[in-house]
């Protein structure tokens, strides 16, 4: 998997298809700060806690394919919780975020679960970033809860890396598991429908029916 800008190199623009991919995790895991690492290598101490949620786009090409990858970072404060539709809505992937170090971090991680079911029609790829690793220095303790957070994971039929936004680790891989298993899951029966208005084409996965297609003003 490789970068991609949305021009051609012959500098003309290509047409993008779209993947939606949200980070759902506890205020403070870690969020913001896995997406500045991703998006441009960046990464700072200090990171401003997110209102409602904040959004990012980053370019890739999968099976030959250029994919705008649209980040929704959430925030994990309760009282934003009435948005949560809005950001769940059409949703290929969901990145979970832990805080490796927090026992309260983990435990909200269930809570992320059940509004994930409440509020999408069939539960999206699943990655979940068990972060802050740099942080831990007892070996041992930190085996025992990336155990607990591995048994979590596989449960709910999801990846886990071990992740660190200061260094880096596990970081892109987590991203490009996320994308490029939405691309393969989806491969028998997805579509990339084209807007007529902004040119784009959006990700939409099973049939479309006779109706939907004079709604949207065409097919593919």
């Amino acid at each position: 998997m490789s970068y991609s800008s949305e021009e051609s190199s012959e500098g003309e623009t290509q047409e993008r298809s779209v993947i939606k991919i949200i980070l759902l995790g506890q205020s403070g895991c870690g969020k913001t700060s896995i997406v500045m690492r991703w998006i441009d290598h960046s990464f700072t101490e200090n990171t401003a806690t997110t209102i409602g949620a904040a959004f990012y786009l980053k370019n890739l090409m999968i099976d030959e394919k250029l994919i705008s990858i649209r980040l929704w970072d959430t925030s994990g404060q309760e009282r934003f919780k009435s948005l949560a539709p809005l950001y769940y809505r059409e949703a290929a992937g969901v990145i979970l975020v832990l805080d490796i170090q927090d026992p309260l971090s983990f435990e909200k991680l269930q809570y992320w679960m059940n509004e994930l079911r409440t509020n999408c029609n069939s539960l999206p790829i699943i990655g979940l970033a068990a972060n802050k690793y740099d942080l831990f220095t007892d070996q041992q303790k930190q085996q025992e809860i990336f155990e607990k957070a591995e048994k979590f994971a596989k449960n709910i039929n999801a990846q886990i890396f071990q992740t660190s936004a200061k260094t880096g680790k596990g970081v892109e891989e987590i991203f490009e598991y996320v994308a490029k298993s939405i691309v393969q899951k989806h491969s028998s029966n997805l579509r990339f429908k084209k807007n007529n208005k902004t040119g784009q084409s959006h990700l939409v996965v099973g049939k479309t029916t006779q109706k939907q297609v004079k709604k949207e003003g065409g097919c593919c």
